[in-house]
């Protein structure tokens, strides 16, 4: 274990995503026209640190305080919305492998403490084969986001239990990449730049010590809680996932309330009128603001709630995980609102593909279709809870 690494504050991380902002609006297009983030963003979040926000001190992270990928996520989204979901998610990864049993942090992190990590929670019928203690692996995943830059990745599985082979669980699978193909399939028209390609894996081993049950992370001491104490690896897993995902669309939704504010200082009608002195246009800020506004306000009470309750080492009851699940798919919502409200203020220009407004709502509804953050689904679970139906998602 290397735990010397120096410790980054919170503050620190977020004045680095600040400085970024101009480099990653400048590489927005680019971004998009690769698929990908290039090779330079990823150093660059490398250097300053992003991909550790949440590793353990134990293995050369930092440990932050959770919803610190969210706020890095806010910030650069104003940038580059695919860049910013990168950040947040490939940081998310050092979260879950921290829930993971000892020896498997060690596969990943004793050489090297700055491996990134990628995931794929999208199986496509797999073949999965229990053997002499662990699997034999054959399928193919989808939606890994920044799969390219990464040595190792997590997917999710339903495998066979040790002792009683005929009853199934879902687990979390730890596998290196470079026993994968990756596969180029991610031709999409949001969060066009995450590189969120297939992993292709044909006859691969993969021991049981790789493996975590989901069903043990609903909250409470985790698999890695044995070296890894602190409140992180202890949070409900599904319940609190969706924060690595929604800070994309704050910091979209600002980002293109921003660049319409600014715009409209030289705007004009065809009839020689500022555009921003038409009440029409004020009405849309003014909604997009306050849209924009409750979502930071609703997602921030809930992540302090989240923070205070795992240093208290409290589990969650059902009807807690599941609104916080549920919150977020509405901040997502309100995103999608405000991005709706203005993006008829752009007019014509607001068609070209590399205008930073239809950058921001293209990738604004690319989130809000995130299983985690679909309205429909979060909704249905909470609203059931609500009315005294049980927990129809056994792993939340």
């Amino acid at each position: 274990m290397n735990n010397s690494a120096k410790i980054i504050t919170r503050d620190e991380i977020l004045s680095r995503a600040t400085n970024m902002l101009p480099f990653l609006e400048k590489n927005a297009e680019k971004t998009e026209g690769d698929r990908r983030i290039p090779k330079a963003t990823d150093k660059l979040f490398q250097e300053a640190g992003f991909y550790k926000i949440m590793q353990p001190t134990n293995f050369g992270g930092y440990e932050l305080e959770f919803g610190t990928q969210t706020e890095l996520a806010i910030i650069l989204a104003a940038g580059c919305p695919s860049s910013a979901w990168m950040a947040s998610v490939t940081a998310c990864h050092g979260w879950l492998l921290g829930m993971f049993p000892p020896k498997a942090q060690k596969d990943v992190w004793d050489n090297n403490p700055d491996t990134s990590i990628a995931s794929s929670f999208l199986p496509f019928t797999p073949k999965i084969e229990r053997v002499d203690s662990g699997f034999r692996v054959s399928g193919r995943w989808g939606f890994s986001s920044g799969v390219d830059h990464c040595s190792w990745a997590i997917l999710t599985m339903k495998v066979s239990s040790k002792d009683k082979p005929k009853n199934h669980q879902s687990v979390f699978a730890l596998v290196p990449l470079e026993n994968c193909q990756i596969l180029d399939t991610w031709h999409t028209t949001g969060l066009a730049g995450t590189g969120s390609n297939d992993i292709l894996i044909e006859d691969v081993f993969i021991p049981d010590y790789r493996t975590v049950n989901m069903l043990s992370l609903r909250g409470g001491l985790s698999p890695g809680s044995e070296i890894n104490p602190g409140y992180l690896y202890r949070l409900p897993q599904r319940a609190t996932f969706s924060y690595n995902l929604v800070g994309t669309a704050i910091g979209a939704a600002r980002g293109a309330l921003e660049a319409i504010i600014s715009e409209l200082k030289t705007r004009m009608t065809v009839a020689g009128n500022s555009l921003g002195d038409l009440t029409s246009v004020q009405f849309r800020i003014a909604e997009a603001e306050a849209e924009i506004s409750a979502a930071y306000a609703l997602m921030t009470k809930n992540k302090d709630e989240i923070i205070f309750n795992g240093k208290a080492d409290i589990v969650l009851p059902a009807e807690q995980r599941t609104r916080y699940r549920r919150d977020n798919a509405f901040v997502t919502k309100l995103c999608v609102q405000a991005v709706d409200r203005l993006y008829p203020i752009t007019g014509g220009r607001g068609l070209s593909i590399t205008n930073k407004v239809n950058r921001a709502w293209r990738d604004v509804h690319a989130v809000s279709h995130h299983i985690a953050l679909t309205w429909d689904v979060s909704a249905s679970v909470s609203g059931a809870i609500a009315t005294g139906a049980p927990l129809s998602d056994p792993l939340l």
